[in-house]
C-alpha cells in the first residue's frame, strides 16, 4: 500500500472508531477561549527547585501528585539511541478537593484529572520550560459547558499558577488554540451481569484491561483510584462502586511525536492520556473514556503527515482493544443526564 493511500486508509479508521451524534444529542459549542496552555520559560536549569515543588510545595494546597516521570528521554535513548531533549518530565497532579465532587457532576472531568503539569528542556537552547494546559481548553475538549461545573474547575487553576509565578518567576506566554478535531472524546460502555463479588469483578477486570493494553504496547504509566484517596478516608463519591484513572504511554507514539525528528515537546502538555473507567451504584456497565489523539491534533494544527500516522493508529488501536473487551462505543455528553 502506498504511504499516502495508507495514511488515508488510517485516518478513515480513526473518524470512523467514534460514534457520529445521535438523535436527541445537543451540539456542544466550544468558548471564546484561545488560549490552550500558559507557560513558563526559564534560562537555565531548575529542576533541583522545581520537581520538589511539586511534591512538598503542591501538596501543601492540596494537590495529588501521581506517578511523576522524570528524564523520560533517557528512555528514548535507549529505545531509539538518540535524543534531542535535555529533559523531558510528566507531573501528572489533581486538586482532590475539587476535582472528586465535580464528578458526581460529570465523570468526564477525569478525562485530565489528574493533567501533567510539563517540564522540558531542549538540547537545543537548553531553555526549561513548564506548561499546563489551560482549564478553559480541556473544559472545551471534554466538551463540558454546565456553567457551575466549569467556574468551580477553572478557579481550582489559580493556586496553582499563582504558586509557579511567586516561587519561580519566569517569562510566561501562551499557545495558541489552533482548533478541535472532529471528535475530541472516545466514549464507551460494557455491559456486566451482576457478580457475586463486585470487588472481585473489578479487580480481574483491571487485570485484563492491563494485559490487552500492555499486550498492544502501551504502558500503564500510572493509576489512581479517585474513589478512595490516599489523602483522605471520607466517601465523597457515594453514587459509584468504583472510580479509577489509568495513565496510558506508547513510547513510539510519544517519541515520534515529542522528540526525533521535528519533535513537538510542547504536546506534552496532553501526555500520558488519562483514561478513566468507573461502575455506578445500580448499574451493571464498565463506562471508560478519555480525550481522543487527535483531540492534540486539532488544538496544535499537527500537520505532520510522520505524526498524523502515529496519531490516527492509537486512535484507532485504543478503542480495538477496548471493544475486544466487550466495549461498546457510546456518543459524548455527560452520562448523569443522558436518558
Amino acid at each position: 500500500m502506498k504511504p499516502i493511500t495508507k495514511l488515508l486508509a488510517i485516518v478513515l479508521l480513526a473518524v470512523n472508531a467514534f460514534s457520529a451524534p445521535q438523535k436527541g444529542d445537543v451540539p456542544f459549542t466550544p468558548s471564546d477561549n484561545k488560549k490552550l496552555a500558559v507557560v513558563y520559560t526559564y534560562d537555565e536549569n531548575i529542576d533541583e527547585e522545581f520537581f520538589p515543588f511539586v511534591k512538598e510545595d503542591l501538596k501543601e494546597l492540596g494537590y495529588f501528585l501521581s506517578n511523576p516521570h522524570h528524564n523520560v528521554q533517557s528512555v528514548y535513548v535507549k529505545n531509539f539511541g538518540s535524543t534531542k531533549l535535555n529533559n523531558l518530565a510528566f507531573n501528572t497532579i489533581m486538586h482532590e478537593e475539587t476535582i472528586r465532587p465535580l464528578l458526581n457532576k460529570d465523570p468526564r472531568i477525569a478525562g485530565f484529572s489528574p493533567f501533567n503539569l510539563l517540564t522540558f528542556r531542549k538540547e537545543s537552547d537548553m531553555k526549561t520550560v513548564i506548561s499546563h494546559l489551560t482549564p478553559e481548553a480541556m473544559l472545551d475538549i471534554l466538551q463540558i459547558g454546565d456553567k457551575d461545573i466549569r467556574t468551580t474547575f477553572i478557579k481550582s487553576f489559580e493556586p496553582l499558577d499563582k504558586a509557579i509565578t511567586e516561587k519561580f518567576g519566569g517569562e510566561k506566554s501562551y499557545v495558541e488554540l489552533q482548533g478541535y478535531a472532529k471528535d475530541t472524546m472516545m466514549n464507551f460502555e460494557i455491559p456486566f451481569e451482576e457478580p457475586e463479588d463486585i470487588d472481585d469483578f473489578l479487580e480481574d477486570f483491571e487485570e485484563k484491561f492491563r494485559t490487552a493494553f500492555e499486550l498492544k504496547g502501551y504502558i500503564i504509566a500510572g493509576f489512581y483510584n479517585v474513589k478512595w484517596s490516599f489523602n483522605s478516608d471520607k466517601d465523597v463519591m457515594p453514587d459509584y462502586r468504583s472510580f479509577w484513572t489509568f495513565s496510558l504511554c506508547h513510547i513510539p507514539f510519544s517519541y515520534n511525536v515529542f522528540d526525533g525528528e521535528k519533535g513537538l515537546p510542547i504536546a506534552g502538555i496532553f501526555a500520558p492520556c488519562s483514561m478513566y473507567v468507573y461502575v455506578r451504584e445500580n448499574e451493571n456497565k464498565i463506562v471508560i473514556g478519555m480525550p481522543t489523539l487527535n483531540a492534540w491534533a486539532g488544538a496544535l494544527n499537527i500537520t505532520d503527515p510522520k505524526k498524523l500516522e502515529k496519531i490516527n493508529q492509537l486512535d484507532v488501536e485504543i478503542p480495538a482493544i477496548i471493544k475486544s473487551l466487550g466495549g461498546i462505543v457510546v456518543p459524548n455528553g455527560n452520562p448523569l443526564t443522558q436518558k
